[in-house]
């Protein structure tokens, strides 16, 4: 005997239930608390360093001209207008009665001739009393410099603009004195540029007491009273106390001479 096929259960589409009801406060919950953001999200990534506008500036510190002029009362004159006229003497030691405001402060170049020609003003001179031309100050720097001027020939002293990729453009290399005064080389005290400041490292900059700072990068340990006995160093050391040195060095006694781990045994730490 055949059953009778049951019909499906009628359900009222418009009356919901109580799931959907829990699903939708859910929901309300949930975009309440991500408007009220009761845990405000702080990003990893540190603010951007503050740059000057010095650091990446692309001008060079000095525009020397590099022909042999001088301009005075607007006037511009060139160097033998008045050296061809009037022949300077060999070496000497008196006061200069023209260009007074050069100070030559340039180690033992104490004289104007150490790096001018003596009769033709509008050259420098090599060490064999030859000309180097005025616009090549360079190759009169690497009288002196010659470790500096190697490395400057590839680029890791002075500075270089254009393209660093030769083969998208030619290369320009700045010369000695647009970054050096010739007469006094030395570059007056400036403050550095800011260090990184980066996800990895954080703030580079020290606080004046150089304190203990949590930095993953940081791998120097600050001694404890426990490390600090006989036999006991900081990490990297060879033990401090009496005849032995500090992190990073041999362990030597500074009076004796002796190395700490290699005493004789009568001798005691």
């Amino acid at each position: 005997m055949r059953r009778p096929a049951s019909t499906p259960r009628q359900t009222n589409p418009a009356k919901p239930t109580a799931h959907a009801l829990y699903v939708a406060v859910a929901l309300a919950l949930t975009a309440l608390c991500l408007h009220l953001d009761p845990q405000p999200f702080v990003s990893p990534v540190p603010a951007a360093t503050v740059v000057p506008e010095w650091v990446t500036e692309v001008t060079t510190v000095r525009h020397p001209t590099l022909v042999p002029e001088i301009t005075i009362s607007s006037f511009t004159y060139r160097c033998g207008d008045c050296h061809d006229l009037f022949p300077s003497p060999p070496e000497t030691t008196r006061t200069l009665t023209q260009h007074s405001h050069i100070a030559l402060k340039h180690g033992i170049n104490t004289r104007c001739l150490n790096c001018h020609h003596l009769t033709t003003r509008e050259a420098f001179v090599d060490d064999s009393g030859g000309l180097i031309p005025y616009n090549r100050p360079e190759l009169l720097c690497a009288r002196c410099h010659g470790p500096v001027y190697r490395d400057w020939l590839h680029g890791v002293h002075g500075r270089t603009n254009k393209y660093w990729d030769t083969s998208k453009g030619p290369q320009e290399r700045r010369k000695c004195i647009e970054c050096h005064d010739p007469h006094q080389p030395p570059f007056p005290p400036m403050a550095p540029a800011p260090p990184p400041n980066t996800l990895r490292m954080g703030d580079q900059r020290l606080p004046v007491d150089h304190g203990d700072i949590a930095d993953p990068l940081r791998v120097y340990h600050r001694a404890t009273a426990a490390d600090k006995g006989p036999g006991r160093g900081r990490p990297g050391s060879l033990g401090e106390g009496p005849g032995r040195g500090r992190p990073g060095s041999l362990g030597i006694d500074a009076e004796s001479g002796v190395g700490g781990e290699n005493r004789p045994s009568g001798e005691a730490d």
